[in-house]
C-alpha cells in the first residue's frame, strides 16, 4: 500500500494483493457508532483497484450499501471481471465480521500502454 492517501485514511494491505484492511477510526464515522458512506466506498475502490493488478484511475463508479457499517474493522475485497485494452472492470466488496456492507462496481481507465 502506498503512503500517501491510502496511508492516511489507516488502509494496509491484507492477507492477499486484493484484499485491504481498516481499523476504523472516530474521524472515519459519519456520526457516532456509524462508519461514512464514502470511507466504505473508497475501501471498496481501493480493493477493486488492487484488483485489476495496474495503474488505473476510477472512469465511473456505482455503490451499494448493504447494511450500516459500525466502527471496527473492514475488510475489503477486489473482484476483477474483465480487463480490456484500455477498460478494466471490478468489483470491490465491504465486510464486517464476514458481512457484506458495501459493494461498489468500478470501470477504471488503465494508464500507460
Amino acid at each position: 500500500m502506498s503512503i500517501g492517501f491510502n496511508g492516511w485514511m489507516g488502509f494496509r494491505a491484507g492477507e492477499d494483493e486484493n484484499t485491504v484492511l481498516l481499523d476504523t477510526r472516530p474521524e472515519h464515522d459519519v456520526m457516532p457508532g456509524t462508519v461514512h458512506f464514502a470511507v466504505l466506498t473508497t475501501l471498496a475502490e481501493v480493493a477493486a483497484s488492487r484488483a485489476a493488478a495496474a495503474s488505473v484511475v476510477p472512469s465511473s463508479l456505482h455503490v451499494q450499501l448493504m447494511r450500516r457499517a459500525v466502527p471496527g474493522r473492514l475488510v475489503g475485497k477486489g473482484i476483477l471481471l474483465k480487463r480490456g485494452k484500455r477498460l478494466i472492470s471490478c468489483e470491490g466488496e465491504v465486510y464486517q465480521n464476514d458481512r457484506l456492507v458495501a459493494k461498489v462496481s468500478v470501470q477504471f481507465a488503465a494508464l500507460g500502454p
